[in-house]
Parts: C-alpha cells; sequence; structure tokens
C-alpha cells in the first residue's frame, strides 16, 4: 500500500472552538441552525457540540491560559446565504465580506460573537 493510499479516506472529525462567552456562541450558533447540545467532557468540561456532515462541532469556554482560536476560519453550507447572514448580524455576529458568487456558489463571510471568521456557503 502506497503511503499516499493510506489517506484516502481522510476526512474531518472534529473542529473545537473556544468561546470567551460559551452560553452567547451557543446561542448564536443555534440561531444559524446548528442543534447543540451541552455534554461535559474532558478536557473541555461543560461544552456544545453537534454533529453536521460527519464532523462534530464543539463550543469550549475559553480558560485564562488558553490560546484564542479565533485566527481559524472555518465555514457552514447554507440554503440561503443572504438568510444566514442576517440572522448571524440580528444575533451579534458582525459582517465581514458581503454575499457573493463565487466557484464555490455564493458565499459570505461573518465574524461571531468572539470574533472567529465564519464562511457561509450556498450551493447554486
Amino acid at each position: 500500500m502506497s503511503e499516499k493510499s493510506r489517506f484516502n479516506n481522510l476526512g474531518l472529525g472534529l473542529l473545537v472552538i473556544r468561546s470567551n462567552d460559551m452560553e452567547k456562541a451557543a446561542a448564536f450558533y443555534a440561531a444559524l441552525g446548528l442543534n447543540l447540545v451541552k455534554h461535559l467532557h474532558p478536557p473541555c468540561g461543560d461544552h456544545y457540540s453537534t454533529t453536521t456532515a460527519g464532523c462534530v462541532f464543539e463550543i469550549c469556554q475559553r480558560r485564562e491560559n488558553q490560546a484564542a482560536t479565533t485566527p481559524a476560519v472555518f465555514g457552514f453550507h447554507v440554503s440561503c446565504v443572504e438568510l444566514a447572514v442576517e440572522i448571524a448580524i440580528s444575533n451579534g455576529g458582525k459582517l465581514k465580506h458581503a454575499p457573493e458568487s463565487s466557484e464555490w456558489g455564493t458565499t459570505a463571510v461573518v465574524a461571531d460573537l468572539d470574533g472567529h471568521s465564519v464562511l457561509l456557503i450556498e450551493k447554486e
């Protein structure tokens, strides 16, 4: 088996973000449509999670000694970018890049309450 073929089924399975206010962050992402459930699981402690497209998305409370995760950029497929942007803004998010057509469909970027850049993608 070649080294390259060993990773043919590689897929993203977990994305964890740290929030300065986990409860507010959970409300923000729930408004966008994620079905988040609160769990207690080390090493994060209390956190919110959901599974979407085979990937677990978790929101953990950021502790003083932990680095911020805000430099990361991640995205979600949505049924309507315009509506998702409106919902994000009405729930405390900020528009970073207005909706526009791209090779991936209609996209926009919003910042969540902690400043994470969230790419919203509507396939055309």
